[in-house]
């Protein structure tokens, strides 16, 4: 059976990414009657809605754009999930790419009862450091079924793990899925690492500070947060 997916994209000041991510959506060997794309305009300042209206007018399938003044991805993210339609969750970062096969490799997996899954991520990037990092943490979700950013989850359950939690600053999906994680496994329910797709990401968050430092405060944040278990209690707001 073909569910119902909405894909979310937060976007704040994304007129140079969304197009790529669009396309990829676009390129979807799934039928595209099933999907339900909500691009999430986080109070942009740049061209991100005219980059959207410019694509969505030349395409037929089902693309809207809604507004969150507020700041936040996880409030942009848990706006997406509010008025979705789906039963199933993507949500993709507006400097990402998916694989052509992503949305039914999601679908076949949820259909073998996979309520929630993460998804594999490929750096967009030849940096060795980026390569290194990248599969250091896949392997990670491979071998341990430690939870990170990029995944699908049921819309249900989606809300019933309370969504993302406005306040966080980053690794808003790291702290998400590992709750609904905890909480398939305490009913008795599967998750998944999906190897078979995979979503290209951008690292400029990463390349941002100097000596590749990003890089190493993205793998202290996956390990303690999702390795180990230790996360912060409070953070800043993210933008």
């Amino acid at each position: 059976m073909k569910r119902k997916i909405s894909i979310i994209i937060p976007a704040y000041n994304e007129e140079k990414y969304l197009l790529s991510a669009l396309e990829s959506i676009e390129k979807q060997t799934f039928d595209h009657n099933k999907i339900e794309t909500i691009v999430v305009n986080n109070a942009s300042t740049d061209r991100t809605a005219e980059v959207f209206n410019s694509f969505v007018g030349k395409n037929s399938f089902k693309m809207l754009m809604i507004e969150e003044p507020v700041l936040g991805v996880s409030r942009a993210k848990n706006k997406g999930a509010s008025i979705a339609e789906g039963k199933i969750l993507i949500f993709l970062d507006a400097d990402s790419q998916m694989s052509e096969n992503l949305v039914q490799v999601v679908n076949d997996y949820y259909e073998q009862g996979y309520l929630m899954g993460i998804i594999r991520l490929v750096p967009e990037s030849d940096n060795f450091m980026a390569r290194f990092l990248f599969k250091l943490i896949d392997f990670g979700k491979d071998k341990f079924h430690v939870t990170a950013q990029m995944g699908y989850c049921d819309r249900e359950i989606f809300w019933k793990a309370g969504g993302f939690r406005s306040e966080l600053k980053h690794a808003e999906d790291l702290e998400l899925f590992t709750k609904i994680k905890k909480l398939l496994k305490k009913e008795g329910k599967k998750f998944c690492y999906i190897k078979e797709a995979f979503i290209v990401t951008s690292t400029r968050r990463m390349d941002r500070l100097p000596m590749r430092l990003g890089y190493l405060l993205t793998f202290f944040e996956w390990f303690f947060g999702g390795f180990l278990g230790l996360r912060r209690k409070s953070y800043k707001p993210y933008r």
